[in-house]
């Protein structure tokens, strides 16, 4: 069919997309109908223009943003839209001045709890005393489990660092070192003990280190990227193994990345859901700059940014992200800091998924949420599934399985499993292991 016949359709896709930008951008938009009816109209559109035009030129026709959401969903299980923020939600507090928030379920009670940094370097812990689904934080608790303030801004992360069954953690801090927290304590009940500056053969930054753990070379262990004050993002690789870290020399901007304008703050998570970690990047005026992976779980390679997609918007002075399905509904909500020590909330919609309409593969994994087994129903021959942790840990690998396999060995949590047909195609979907 000649490209001609489709002038009109490009005409309407450039419309839509304009109307649906111009809502995205709106700082007071709600995810309503409208929007709702205007994505189906843009993703119909995509679907008949693609058997003409290529992604990159609807992309060009769409905006980048519009094009990064409508399009992935065509390549991938799903896309993002996060709903405007609410600052301080589920009984959160704001912090005196900066709020660097990490999750973790530090008291092993099957929900996510908060630890967060501020300015003059102490830690501020919000336990979770709700639940997985409905969480509810109590009043902070100030440098709790042996914890003690960095210098000036503590920016914690989360880790089992040492693969002895609790979480470890990891703070940058303005004059860009890194203090390593072990947790001599349990998974339970966790201790830290005091801290040490750039263990593992870590170095310094420039200034202001903000880190971010992840397996990004898919070989079992945690890697580390930090941002720092000008915006560049150091790569320090664990070459050593996951009971014993060991981290290379670093690399700015590794895998295609670029620097930021100022103060880089990364968080990964799947956003996706191919099965990769993609990053989001804060920013000094309240920015995220988006870097979709589109390498692999071996491979990473970094696209190109793009900014405030999905529907976020801007923090008001700052941006400093953490990820967390904190309502326990299968996808990632985003939490950002910002300067004057609130706590943005923006809740996943993930109203965008559907399935690869060109080349459909119909699966399912059940029961799930998932105890002891769970089985794959698809009419595809399964090559190998594998499943990664939100780190981005491959924690199982499953070949030639049978249609079923066991998790009882999997800690409580959500997972990615990545189901790879003999074809070469996959899936990836959510996992919930209570």
């Amino acid at each position: 069919m000649k490209q001609i016949q489709f002038a009109r359709k490009k005409r309407q896709l450039r419309y839509f997309s304009k109307k649906l930008q111009r809502l995205l951008d709106h700082q007071s938009y709600t995810v309503n109908a409208e929007i709702k009816k205007l994505i189906l109209k843009i993703k119909k559109l995509t679907n008949e223009l693609l058997q003409v035009f290529s992604p990159v030129v609807l992309k060009r026709i769409m905006g980048p943003a519009v094009g990064l959401l409508i399009l992935s969903s065509f390549n991938q299980v799903k896309a993002q839209l996060f709903d405007p923020p609410k600052p301080n939600s589920f009984g959160l507090d704001s912090l005196n001045l900066l709020a660097f928030p990490a999750f973790a379920d530090l008291d092993n009670d099957g929900d996510l709890d908060l630890l967060a940094g501020e300015y003059l370097g102490n830690m501020q812990y919000f336990e979770n005393i709700g639940t997985a689904s409905e969480p509810a934080f109590a009043a902070p608790l100030q440098n709790p489990f042996g914890l003690t303030p960095t210098s000036l801004f503590a920016t914690p992360t989360f880790a089992d660092l040492d693969a002895d069954g609790d979480m470890d953690m990891l703070a940058g801090e303005y004059f860009g070192d890194l203090k390593y927290f072990e947790n001599t304590g349990s998974a339970t009940n966790p201790q830290f003990a005091a801290p040490q500056s750039n263990p593992f053969g870590l170095d310094s930054v420039y200034v202001d280190s903000f880190p971010a753990l992840a397996d990004l070379d898919g070989d079992g262990d945690f890697d580390l990227l930090v941002g720092e004050y000008y915006g560049s993002m150091q790569y320090f690789e664990n070459t050593g193994t996951p009971e014993n870290p060991q981290f290379a020399a670093p690399q700015q901007n590794p895998f295609g990345l670029t620097s930021t304008y100022y103060l880089s703050m990364p968080a990964f998570a799947d956003l996706d859901l191919d099965g990769d970690l993609d990053l989001i990047v804060g920013e000094e005026y309240g920015n995220f700059q988006y870097f979709e992976n589109t390498g692999n779980t071996n491979n990473p390679q970094f696209a190109p940014p793009v900014q405030n997609p999905f529907g976020l918007v801007p923090t008001y002075y700052f941006s400093f992200p953490a990820f967390a399905d904190i309502d326990n509904d299968g996808d990632f909500d985003l939490f950002a800091g910002e300067y004057y020590g609130a706590i943005q909330f923006f809740r996943n919609n993930d109203i965008t998924g559907i399935t690869n309409i060109s080349n459909s593969t119909d699966v399912n994994i059940f029961p799930n949420p998932a105890r002891n087994m769970v089985s794959v129903e698809t009419a595809k021959e399964i090559k190998r599934i594998e499943i990664y942790s939100l780190y981005g840990m491959k924690v199982m690998e499953i070949n030639n399985p049978s249609g079923s396999f066991r998790v009882n060995d999997l800690k409580n949590g959500i997972y990615s499993v990545k189901i790879i047909f003999v074809d070469g195609t996959f899936r990836v979907k959510k996992m919930n292991k209570i």
